[in-house]
């Protein structure tokens, strides 16, 4: 449980099934004030308020019958495995997701080790997505990840590197709900999270994250910032900029100097150097294919020249492509180009509602390369 209404309504949802259900509360993030060293068990005076999504999850668990709960702090595993990786990507001017690593490693991950070893049974979770099961080869079953019934809410780009021996015993009860079916449900249970806002934030960053500009500041804290030049891509210099993290591809270039707008094009990180466009038309901005060297089918089942579609970010359409081996990697072709690739960025492709495999961006091949 996170302290939300989806969280909520799924322990309400299996609580009246009869099941021996417990609650588990996940604290990912505690460092005080967000610019000290990882100390797990510090508090949270930022970021994640984890103080008071703790006191929301223990009031919903009474409200239900005094469901049992505990808290698992797994910050430790977090900065580790998610954030320092993530850090080292935004330095090198790359775009990382980390709520797709946080499920990988530390949801579907660490969380499910530790309860592991402490009880056998389910994992429900209030994601909005669904499971199917296939057979391989052989006959035998597998589960793959399915597109949640509201397309809107749909979270299965963040569950698609989740490997399918984790979700053979996990329940995402909301995946046939849709979102204001579920905020109907909440009021009608009388839950105490019933009217509590969504939470779009990462879990570091909590809502002031939500904006390019503020997330860029909240990165200073942990990346060094190594200035360099704006350049056209005749090499014409424009402009100063403060670090590559700061901006991402695709992004509005903010050039005091500049007469024109600007948007991110390129990177070039041993120049330390950004190229921008005047508008996100410009063949540089323009993705035909991509590499990338980490791409891992779901349950190790290749579709290779299967009609397949890719996406690279949370709701935006997935496009159609072919899959192809490359150099250990795969490469994705797109039919028609899409704007704004960066790598760092998750690739996740599907089979019409199955994610069927996903990966790390390594490079992206525009129209203007």
């Amino acid at each position: 449980m996170s302290g939300g209404v989806d969280s909520s309504v799924v322990a309400a949802l299996v609580a009246r099934e009869d099941y021996d259900v417990r609650a588990v509360y996940m604290r990912n993030w505690s460092t005080v004030d967000e610019r000290g060293s990882m100390r797990a068990g510090s508090g949270g005076a930022m970021g994640c308020d984890w103080q008071r999504e703790w006191n929301d999850v223990q009031a919903v668990c009474r409200h239900l019958g005094n469901i049992p709960v505990e808290m698992i702090d797994l910050s430790r595993e977090y900065w580790l495995n998610v954030f320092e990786p993530a850090l080292e990507l935004w330095h090198d001017g790359s775009t990382p997701n980390p709520d797709v690593e946080c499920n990988r490693s530390i949801k579907f991950g660490a969380l499910r080790d530790r309860l592991a070893a402490q009880h056998s049974g389910w994992l429900a979770t209030g994601h909005y997505a669904r499971i199917a099961w296939c057979r391989d080869a052989d006959g035998r079953p597998y589960p793959l990840i399915q597109r949640a019934i509201d397309r809107l809410k749909d979270q299965s780009f963040f569950l698609s590197s989740v490997p399918s021996d984790r979700l053979t015993q996990t329940l995402f009860p909301l995946g046939t709900y849709h979102k204001a079916d579920v905020r109907r449900l909440a009021h009608e249970l009388d839950l105490p999270t019933a009217n509590k806002d969504e939470s779009m934030g990462l879990c570091f960053v909590g809502e002031r994250g939500s904006s390019a500009h503020a997330f860029a500041r909240f990165l200073d804290n942990y990346v060094t910032s190594e200035p360099g030049d704006f350049v056209t891509p005749d090499g014409s210099v424009v402009g100063r900029h403060p670090g590559l993290h700061t901006l991402t591809i695709g992004q509005r270039a903010r050039i005091p100097s500049a007469p024109q707008r600007y948007f991110v094009a390129k990177k070039d990180v041993a120049q330390r150097r950004i190229v921008v466009v005047p508008d996100k038309t410009h063949p540089l901005l323009q993705c035909m294919f991509l590499h990338s060297h980490s791409f891992a089918w779901a349950h190790n089942v290749p579709r290779w020249g299967a009609p397949l579609q890719a996406q690279i970010r949370y709701r935006q359409d997935a496009e159609p492509c072919r899959v192809t081996p490359l150099d250990g990697g795969v490469q994705v072709t797109f039919e028609q180009s899409i704007t704004a690739v960066s790598p760092g960025q998750t690739v996740v492709v599907y089979e019409g509602d199955l994610c069927v495999g996903s990966g790390t961006i390594d490079h992206v091949h525009t129209m203007g390369d």
